[in-house]
């Protein structure tokens, strides 16, 4: 079993355990929240709240986290994502409250989605956005996850690895499509795959650059082959100074560039 199956029996698990945590309360009104990637010319930055890493393991060590959400909005950071999966990234539904709480920014529920469950929770608890991975929902499935999404007024990020998944992606009415830089089932990281890819984002569609992008240089370039946003976990997480790297991160990406 890959690391993206043990990940997707993981989420499963945690429908059944965040039911009756939460089951009973998800049926009242939503906290308010700004929309996510809301417009905007520059390519900005998503700082990522993420205590685990199944390639990395422990990345907070002696981190205050809890603090990582106002310097991410005092550092100009465009949105918050929060990694709510509990086995392998050490998150939880109660990580992101704790991260609602502490910044006004848009907010990504980062998890791997296999229920609508998921969709509802994260609505209830305020998120702006959250992720859908082609690699996990095909076809009708996606296109499903979609609609559930907006229908309760969370943003969809569709997460692709290749072509075909890009495909699949369009075919199933996404907007905004993340290019996840980690393949899921080996855990290894190629750059070049934001590059390869980039020129297939086409008219309406706007791209987020994911995983393995440290620094501005890293940002100048997913700026220059058009990527909206770019998405940074664990260069802040584990950063003695997380406000000067994101605030560096953030200048870089307010270059003038070209979002899809």
């Amino acid at each position: 079993m890959n690391f993206l199956d043990k990940a997707a029996k993981s989420a499963a698990e945690n429908v059944t355990a965040w039911r009756d945590r939460f089951g009973d309360r998800i049926t009242g009104g939503r906290p308010s929240r700004p929309r996510f990637l809301d417009g905007g010319n520059a390519c900005g930055v998503i700082a990522e709240v993420k205590l685990r890493s199944p390639s990395r393991g422990d990345l907070a060590g002696d981190t205050d986290y809890l603090a990582l959400p106002r310097i991410y909005q005092s550092a100009g950071a465009e949105a918050v994502s929060v990694v709510v999966e509990e086995r392998y990234f050490g998150g939880s539904p109660e990580l992101f409250d704790q991260v609602r709480d502490r910044t006004d920014l848009p907010l990504l529920w980062k998890d791997f989605v296999v229920h609508p469950f998921q969709i509802e929770l994260a609505a209830h608890l305020g998120a702006s956005a959250i992720l859908l991975i082609a690699g996990l929902l095909k076809g009708k499935d996606l296109a499903d996850m979609i609609d559930r999404a907006r229908a309760v007024g969370v943003r969809p990020l569709v997460e692709i690895h290749d072509e075909n998944e890009l495909n699949l992606a369009l075919d199933a009415g996404a907007d905004l499509v993340g290019v996840n830089n980690r393949d899921l089932v080996t855990l290894e990281v190629d750059l070049e795959l934001s590059w390869r890819l980039a020129p297939h984002l086409e008219g309406s569609v706007q791209g987020v650059a994911e995983s393995g992008l440290r620094n501005p240089q890293d940002v100048i370039r997913m700026a220059d082959l058009g990527f909206r946003a770019v998405l940074v976990g664990e260069a802040f997480v584990t950063s003695s100074e997380p406000l000067k790297s994101l605030a560096d991160m953030v200048r870089a990406g307010r270059r003038e560039c070209h979002p899809r």
